[in-house]
């Protein structure tokens, strides 16, 4: 792995996916009511079991088991906040002066996400997990700004350093890009406290990962990370396609902002992908020590 993409590896992983049961004792797999040849509609879908309408107000509906509920949302709490950032600004260093190093997988940028009720496809269940790589999404008064910067800096950079065959040229792209990083991760008023991101990479219109068919059918989920102290985080996840028509300003902001970050760290060619946003319900504290151990704390 190179040294940028190592800057922000992701851990992403899929299901695999296929369109009948395995026969045998698993042959009994059960079904879920989602409809998945009706998906996607032409070139994109829309994620109808979560209405966001309400999220500024602190509130998000969601489908769940079946029936929809009104579910509050909370701010991550400051243990959390400091707890990522710095480790975040930590692992830039390291990786700057180190170089990568796969210890660095673990920590605040890749989570262990959970999720069930979609068709299991290839399983007898459809409890899922995965890892993803998650990060965090500026204020909406922010938003543009920081979408802004980061594609200015991008093409300066790029002009700057890629492709030139210079010794040291992708080692100076990649402490410029750190520096850039770093002082995002400096300032925690950037960022809304109530939303963590991610990417989904892999799903298309003729395959859909385990992860993706759960979110669509039963759209909770629960990411934890391997880091001490261990946090929980239990979500409502609101999958966007960027064709989408009904996305709104905003959405289509978050899906540009959550896209241009994963090329700035990857050198992307501008694709846009699907993005998901994680609304945060409730927060836990793992830590295996007395005072936490599965404690709520937000």
């Amino acid at each position: 792995m190179g040294a940028i993409g190592a800057l922000g590896a992701s851990g992403l992983a899929a299901c695999s996916s296929r369109d009948d049961p395995p026969e045998g004792d698993r042959a009994t797999a059960i079904r879920s009511p989602l409809d998945v040849e009706g998906i996607w509609k032409s070139d994109y879908f829309h994620h109808d079991t979560v209405d966001a309408s309400r999220a500024a107000k602190g509130v998000m509906r969601a489908r769940l088991d079946g029936r929809w509920r009104d579910l509050p949302l909370v701010d991550l709490p400051n243990a959390f906040v400091h707890w990522s950032l710095t480790e975040r600004k930590e692992r830039l260093a390291r990786l700057a002066r180190y170089g990568f190093s796969q210890k660095d997988l673990a920590g605040p940028h890749n989570a262990c996400v959970a999720t069930y009720g979609g068709p299991p496809r290839d399983s007898a269940i459809s409890l899922n997990t995965a890892y993803k790589g998650m990060g965090f999404l500026p204020r909406e008064d922010k938003l543009s700004a920081t979408i802004t910067q980061l594609k200015t800096a991008h093409r300066t950079i790029e002009a700057s350093h890629g492709g030139s065959g210079k010794p040291g040229a992708q080692m100076r792209q990649l402490l410029e890009k750190i520096r850039l990083l770093a002082k995002l991760y400096s300032d925690p008023s950037l960022f809304d406290r109530r939303k963590q991101i991610s990417l989904e990479l892999f799903s298309h219109p003729t395959f859909f990962t385990h992860t993706f068919l759960n979110m669509l059918a039963n759209p909770v989920a629960s990411a934890s990370f391997l880091a001490y102290p261990t946090f929980e985080l239990r979500t409502i996840p609101q999958l966007l396609h960027p064709k989408d028509p009904r996305l709104t300003q905003i959405e289509r902001l978050v899906v540009d902002y959550v896209n241009t970050v994963h090329d700035f760290i990857h050198s992307g060619d501008g694709t846009q992908r699907i993005t998901c946003i994680y609304h945060i319900i409730e927060v836990f504290e793992d830590t295996p020590r007395p005072h936490a151990r599965g404690k709520r704390i937000a």
